[in-house]
């Protein structure tokens, strides 16, 4: 009966597009493209994040399943695998789950072994579930995994600068290898 009463409603509204703030919206993606937010410098003595990623989206002609928990990795690995597959990108969203990329990798590969399979993670993040790769090992799931190490808790410490002016507590990890 709700959703009766709601589709009555429904038909009653105007619903037809509104062309012009439709033009508007798209114009104002093509003036963010126009910016080049995602250009960066490269460096003859480190490696960057971005390069790692589009190297990855290279070598796997864009597809590879890619998994990742959550962290600067994740930005990276969304913003510079252009993902042009349904279904490749597997990741928790929102929900804040370091350890997520390592079993969610391992499940797509054991689900679906003749495909590429790779998880993007960070030195934080590999930590949360590190003990999966024994599982791996036992069931011979061979997925690759690309760790973005920067010796923080990335996303923790970029909050930290941003809100507490650099004052860091709990997100630097310079003793993990």
């Amino acid at each position: 009966k709700v959703l009766t009463t709601m589709l009555g409603l429904l038909a009653e509204q105007d619903c037809s597009n509104d062309e012009a703030a439709i033009t508007k919206w798209w114009d104002d993606i093509q003036v963010w493209r126009d910016r080049q937010c995602l250009s960066y410098e490269t460096s003859s003595d480190r490696i960057k994040p971005q390069q790692v990623i589009e190297t990855l989206h290279k070598l796997t002609n864009g597809d590879a399943y890619v998994a990742s928990d959550v962290g600067q990795h994740q930005m990276f690995a969304a913003l510079y695998y252009p993902f042009n597959k349904p279904r490749r990108w597997i990741n928790s969203g929102g929900l804040g789950t370091m350890g997520f990329g390592l079993p969610a990798g391992m499940g797509v590969k054991f689900a679906m072994p003749e495909e590429e399979v790779v998880v993007v993670t960070g030195d934080g993040s590999i930590q949360m579930n590190i003990q999966e790769l024994s599982t791996a090992m036992q069931y011979d799931i061979p997925v690759k995994i690309i760790n973005l190490n920067n010796r923080f808790l990335g996303m923790v410490k970029q909050w930290q600068d941003i809100i507490y002016q650099g004052r860091h507590s709990n997100s630097y990890m310079s003793s993990v290898p």
